[in-house]
């Protein structure tokens, strides 16, 4: 009697495998965004919140330049957005809505006094979340 295994046996395991791959890396990789996503959301609102201290110590006035003043008051850095389709980044696109809304990733902040928005901070993208929400709206 031969030892090893048989052709048969090799397709089958080949089989078992293929199988659950099919099924587990979509999965895999769908939780791998959302933990992006969620590590995005808090370092968000983290910057939020260091705007808002600035905001606060500084007679109510918002930042004008890229948020650098922040740096290191109030966040060790500008911390990156992980968004899905981008390559992740610290980069703060600035000035009115229209310009800094440049969709390129990173992050966007209205620094124009004039702009209704001024102060605004978000998520330069114009993607939804796995929500459905537009990452800039959050």
């Amino acid at each position: 009697m031969k030892k090893g295994f048989a052709v048969i046996e090799i397709v089958a395991i080949a089989a078992v495998l293929i199988f659950l791959c099919v099924f587990t890396v979509p999965k895999f990789m769908s939780l791998v965004h959302k933990a992006q996503e969620g590590s995005t959301k808090h370092q968000l609102m983290r910057v939020r919140s260091a705007i808002a201290a600035y905001y606060g110590e500084n007679q109510g006035m918002y930042p004008t330049d890229d948020l650098s003043c922040l740096v290191p008051r109030y966040l060790e850095e500008i911390p990156l957005a992980r968004i899905p389709g981008y390559a992740p980044s610290s980069h703060v696109s600035i000035g009115n809505f229209e310009t800094a809304f440049t969709k390129t990733g990173g992050w966007a902040y209205v620094n124009d006094p004039a702009d209704p928005r001024f102060g605004d901070f978000f998520v330069n993208s114009e993607k939804e979340d796995s929500y459905g929400k537009m990452w800039h709206t959050h």
